[in-house]
């Protein structure tokens, strides 16, 4: 557990970290704890506030351990390189098994409130762990984390400790294994989260599925003895820019993925369950939405279901009609994201919504295109694309766009149904992909397709604040485009 929050006075903390850029001289009162030994270790070379760069002193009875932090050059300092700093020394701090952390930073780049709102995602995710799983789960004591940055403010760091909760959230939803985290679980969470938070829930059962139409939805869930969810959600604040219209966040909730008939190769069929990380994403993308109170109405859609090779299961060859009445020739059982997708796109058009921004850990095409760095964007609207790569950028959750060229499209068309959901095997799947989804996105929203199969799980650990697992990626994305979207 920890807790962040805005520092009151210096007080006394089991561990003050200091984060400083290089030539940077050290603070009075930081050489007063440590009576003099910080400056002299600058003096000395021995810290020289390089990125990656920490040295830990002993201080006075206020400050009794002070851990320098380097950020590297001023001039090449970025929120990234904070958000790793900050990450280190929060895993520093765990080690020493400090409960009070006084976090500082006298001049940094990005300037106080920026740096604070950083800090405290940061500090945040950097100390999360997925432990329930574990017949002993270890008990961690309570950190509490007072940021002390010149011009930050309470509620900028509450704003960042919403998205951080988000992100976590998700990171907890996309680790339980399939035995646990199936499509009920899903749909209990996103309704206990609802309540909690104050955005409506409806769970659509295997009933309601079939009676709507979800073809692709019905056709990937009739393999598994684990039944289908349609989840949705809908976050309607009274205060409401209008003018934001209506945001429609879909993502792609598969709790486990075999392959069904065309099923996976044995080996690392276990991170299948990491197929969900779409729709934990944005379950815990509105969690965050709803907790900071954003002023933009927002929707949500989850279809979850397992992927699996029962005796109901498609075969290769089946043809099954979506929620739209397009017909679908399923080459490979393997591509079944795209299939709950189709119908959950085609299902958004009854609230109208003016953007849709769809999260799925669609291909594996995307990681030989961007490997573990960037997401792939996809879409129809030139500038919401732009704007989802803002927003991306902004939130240190990078993405990259991919083309849609019309040729694109023709490899996704099929000779016995409308589409297929294989285009020309390893050429530009990724973006046949896109391409089979935007046949199911109705007409008139702008629509954005994130494929992260590449960035949702087993993230770069050495960056810090970067979790063993699933990554949560797509929460402080969809949080940073919607808050930017309620206030234009």
């Amino acid at each position: 557990m920890i807790q962040v929050h805005l520092a009151k006075g210096r007080g006394k903390s089991e561990l003050t970290v200091v984060c400083l850029h290089e030539k940077e001289r050290v603070p009075a009162w930081v050489n007063t704890a440590t009576q003099g030994a910080a400056a002299r270790a600058k003096k000395l070379g021995d810290f020289a506030a390089k990125t990656k760069e920490t040295l830990l002193l002993y201080g006075d009875a206020s400050h009794p351990r002070v851990l320098l932090v380097g950020l590297g050059a001023r001039k090449t300092s970025s929120p990234e390189r904070v958000r790793r700093a900050v990450g280190r020394a929060i895993r520093h701090a765990r080690k020493l098994n400090a409960r009070t952390v006084l976090l500082s930073a006298p001049n940094p780049r990005p300037k106080g409130p920026e740096f604070a709102q950083i800090a405290a995602r940061a500090a945040i995710l950097a100390d999360y762990s997925f432990d329930e799983c574990k017949g002993k789960s270890p008990k961690r004591a309570l950190m509490k984390v007072s940021i002390e940055v010149e011009g930050a403010s309470a509620a900028t760091i509450r704003e960042s400790v919403c998205v951080a909760e988000g992100t976590n959230l998700a990171r907890d939803l996309g680790n339980r294994p399939g035995n646990v985290g199936t499509p009920t679980h899903l749909a209990n969470e996103a309704k206990r989260l609802g309540k909690k938070h104050g955005f409506r829930v409806k769970i659509l059962l295997p009933a309601d599925i079939k009676r709507l139409g979800m073809g692709g939805l019905i056709g990937v869930a009739k393999g598994s003895a684990e039944p289908a969810r349609f989840i949705e959600m809908e976050w309607s604040p009274k205060k409401v820019n209008r003018k934001a219209g209506t945001l429609c966040l879909v993502g792609k909730g598969l709790t486990f993925d075999s392959g069904g008939i065309s099923i996976k190769p044995a080996a690392n069929m276990w991170d299948m369950k990491f197929d969900k990380c779409g729709g934990c994403a944005v379950i815990g993308a509105m969690s965050a939405i709803a907790a900071a109170k954003l002023p933009i109405r927002v929707v949500a859609l989850v279809p979850a279901t397992e992927n699996m090779p029962g005796a109901a299961a498609n075969k290769p060859g089946d043809v099954l009609t979506a929620l739209n009445g397009k017909t679908i020739e399923v080459l490979n059982t393997d591509a079944e994201g795209r299939l709950i997708l189709a119908d959950a796109l085609a299902y958004s058009a009854r609230f109208k919504p003016d953007v849709i921004l769809d999260f799925a850990t669609l291909t594996g095409a995307v990681m030989i295109a961007l490997g573990d760095v960037r997401a792939a964007v996809m879409g129809n609207d030139e500038a919401l694309l732009k704007a989802v790569r803002a927003a991306g950028d902004d939130a240190g959750e990078r993405v990259w766009p991919l083309p849609m060229d019309e040729e694109y499209g023709e490899q996704v068309k099929s000779s016995v149904a409308d589409v297929k959901n294989l285009g020309k095997g390893r050429l530009a799947g990724s973006i046949a992909a896109g391409w089979f989804l935007r046949n199911f996105v109705p007409e008139g929203p702008s629509w954005v397709h994130v494929d992260i199969a590449g960035v949702a799980w087993n993230g770069d650990v050495s960056k810090g604040y970067v979790a063993k697992g699933a990554t949560g990626f797509g929460v402080a994305l969809a949080y940073a485009y919607a808050k930017a979207r309620s206030q234009a």
